[in-house]
């Protein structure tokens, strides 16, 4: 008789859509408009957020479809392991990993450069890597305590985020007006010197890519979702629309207060926004105030994504066993949890480094992880993409007429994506060399996985 305890279904379809909403909306939303506005111009920023939107889309139907025939935890990294075998769907959950944790580097530094808001003394690489370490740890060490106080952080912070977005968009409407689209000679000339048409949109694309990571989360969470044909599939591609749109309505709504030129060099838009639609200094503190608190419920959540992801992939031999120990007093996934913000630490130490040697290649230490994050997390679209293929031509999964035109249509998007990607970063190469060096290392750790599994 088996008596292994099985997860629990006991998520709903809003609940579903929540987590791919709320995964996917998270630092990038806070991070990224200033950074789009200095390489790119408005009209250039509106359409690659809605094409990337449609193109993730597009890419998300894979993810929605498979997830009907394998309802089950472990999203890509499942589907790769049934149409690939073990060694393919060990190095999409690496990959998946890898990214994930880098990733964590990025919001803590979006943590320091809020709280710099407040206290400008802070703005030093010293203070830097003190808070950047200290919120890394703090929250690795909550997670391993048990996960009852993320939960509460999560609640909380998806309150604040969710007032932020709705404030700025509320306060922006007055303002609406499709003059944003036309950008002043001085602006246009800055920007087209640096780049051209074509240079805009893979820049842009290359950043926004790192918004849209988490599309998969609620195939992640198969195993604990009611009703898993139907909900995960309803979750995916309505949680990604109604996350592509809240972009768009964002990214405009900015536009529409701060001028372009304005918008790229200010720190903290949001806050700028406000200020200058209401005509004071207090709106603006208030908002910061609600993005640090939200970013900070982001860290705690993403902190105990990736240590779950890499628990349930040992635990259920897609990945190396020794992530699926649990700690014998708290009953969390210890070891998972201390790896994963090791590793982030790297990433956090290699900003430090480049800081102090005014070798960060004049982009900030944020927008070189996101894209490093971006860039290799897209290859597991692609992956998803060939899965589907495969297994439909199998004869394991099911397909109407349309559904090989639509897989050659995900697949070209997905290569397109990845060469916009890799054309649009501009990424000191250390940050490369440090990624790259971690996906080896737990390659050459395939045959010790093989050797457990057995």
């Amino acid at each position: 008789m088996n008596t292994q305890p099985t997860l629990k279904r006991d998520l709903g379809l809003f609940a579903a859509i929540t987590i791919v909403v709320g995964n996917m909306i998270g630092s990038g939303v806070f991070g990224l408009p200033s950074a789009l506005a200095s390489v790119a111009t408005p009209p250039v920023i509106l359409l690659t957020w809605t094409l990337v939107g449609i193109g993730a889309m597009i890419i998300a139907l894979s993810y929605a479809n498979l997830s009907k025939a394998f309802p089950e935890a472990g999203g890509p990294v499942l589907y790769t392991h049934k149409a690939m075998g073990a060694f393919a769907g060990y190095a999409v959950c690496l990959v998946w990993w890898i990214a994930a944790v880098v990733g964590n580097a990025a919001i803590v530094d979006l943590i320091h450069n809020q709280l710099t808001c407040f206290l400008p003394q802070l703005n030093n690489p010293q203070a830097k890597l003190a808070i950047a370490m200290g919120f890394l740890w703090m929250f690795t060490y909550t997670n391993i305590r048990g996960v009852k106080l993320s939960g509460v952080i999560s609640i909380i912070t998806t309150v604040f985020k969710t007032a932020v977005l709705v404030a700025i968009v509320c306060i922006a409407l007055p303002y609406f007006t499709t003059d944003v689209l036309v950008v002043s000679d001085e602006y246009s000339r800055q920007i087209a010197n640096e780049s051209s048409i074509f240079g805009m949109f893979t820049v842009a694309m290359a950043l926004i890519f790192w918004a849209y990571i988490g599309l998969e989360s609620s195939t992640l969470a198969g195993g604990e979702i009611k009703n898993p044909q139907r909900n995960i599939t309803y979750s995916t591609i309505f949680g990604l629309m109604f996350v592509c749109i809240i972009y768009v309505i964002v990214s405009f709504s900015l536009m529409t207060i701060l001028p372009p030129e304005q918008l790229a060099a200010s720190s903290s838009p949001f806050a700028d926004a406000i200020n200058i639609a209401t005509g004071t200094a207090f709106g603006g503190s208030i908002i910061n105030a609600a993005i640090l608190i939200s970013v900070v419920g982001t860290l705690s959540g993403w902190i105990l994504a990736s240590g779950r992801s890499v628990y349930a992939a040992g635990k259920d031999k897609f990945f190396l066993p020794i992530f699926a120990k649990i700690h014998r007093r708290y009953h969390t996934p210890h070891i998972a949890l201390i790896a994963s913000s090791a590793i982030t630490s790297v990433f956090v130490l290699i900003d430090y480094i480049l800081t102090v040697t005014d070798t960060q290649g004049g982009i900030s230490a944020f927008i070189n992880i996101t894209t490093v994050v971006s860039v290799i997390s897209i290859p597991t679209f692609f992956i998803t993409v060939i899965a589907e293929t495969i297994l439909l031509r199998r004869g394991t999964i099911s397909g109407k007429r349309y559904t090989y035109i639509r897989l050659s249509i995900a697949g070209i998007v997905a290569l397109c994506f990845m060469y916009m990607g890799v054309i649009g970063s501009q990424v000191p190469a250390v940050y490369w060399y440090a990624t790259m060096a971690f996906f080896v290392v737990g390659l050459l750790m395939y045959p010790y996985f093989k050797k457990q599994e057995g």
